[in-house]
């Protein structure tokens, strides 16, 4: 059994019609809102092996504290060294090094890892997570449970 697309009902027969400009499946019933164009062929559904999506937030998350700059500026300091000879020390351009102090730029992996080990601060923080509940349940979405209608 096959979804119309515009009523929702399960049925055998699809047709594909021609609704306010619309190429859509249709039953035989809402075949009447518009111009039906030919019988849809019942074709054998594939069936695929649905993967459980995986929240962004399940996994704890790294991100920069908001003022790495700063840390960077102060354990640079209390070890006496200047910005060039920080540079000069983990082998990296000095403009580099005064962009990431600035907060200009965000070091990539390999140079937070430099920083990190040269320096002995943690720059990057992990946020914890929580699973979210998928928002939609197993099935399919018909046009009534996007559609917002406002009253006049």
């Amino acid at each position: 059994m096959t979804e119309c697309t515009l009523c929702g009902r399960n049925t055998d027969k699809l047709f594909l019609a021609e609704v306010e400009g619309a190429h859509i499946e249709v039953c035989e019933v809402c075949g009447n809102f518009g111009k039906i164009i030919e019988e849809i062929k019942h074709k054998p559904k594939t069936t695929f092996v649905k993967r459980e999506a995986k929240s962004e937030l399940e996994e704890p998350e790294e991100d920069f504290k908001p003022n790495y700059g700063k840390l960077i500026i102060q354990a640079r300091q209390k070890i006496g060294l200047e910005r060039k000879d920080f540079a000069l020390k983990i082998k990296e351009k000095e403009s580099l090094i005064k962009r990431v102090e600035s907060q200009q730029m965000i070091p990539d992996a390999k140079l937070t890892k430099k920083i990190e080990d040269f320096l002995e601060i943690k720059l990057n923080q992990i946020y914890e997570s929580r699973r979210l509940d998928p928002a939609v349940e197993k099935g399919s979405l018909t046009l009534g449970d996007i559609v917002v209608v406002e009253d006049d």
